[in-house]
């Protein structure tokens, strides 16, 4: 089929003779199956523990009378 011209002037598109074929249920299974595969079995985690404790800070000093002189 080749365009043509209808009354108005335009032109028609012409479309393949083709027929869309969906994709199989195998296809869908081999795009998605990596993602799945990584959802349903993740690898196994990594201990992230810390290994040492970091003693808290036993006095607290006023950030702001250290760094600016105090005028009396």
């Amino acid at each position: 089929m080749t365009p043509g011209t209808n009354s108005s002037g335009l032109v028609q598109k012409s479309f393949s003779s083709a027929s869309y074929v969906p994709p199989s249920r195998n296809d869908w299974d081999l795009l998605f199956q990596s993602m799945f595969n990584k959802l349903l079995n993740p690898p196994p985690s990594v201990d992230n523990q810390a290994s040492e404790v970091i003693d808290p800070i036993a006095e607290v000093i006023d950030p702001i009378a250290e760094v600016i002189p105090q005028v009396d």
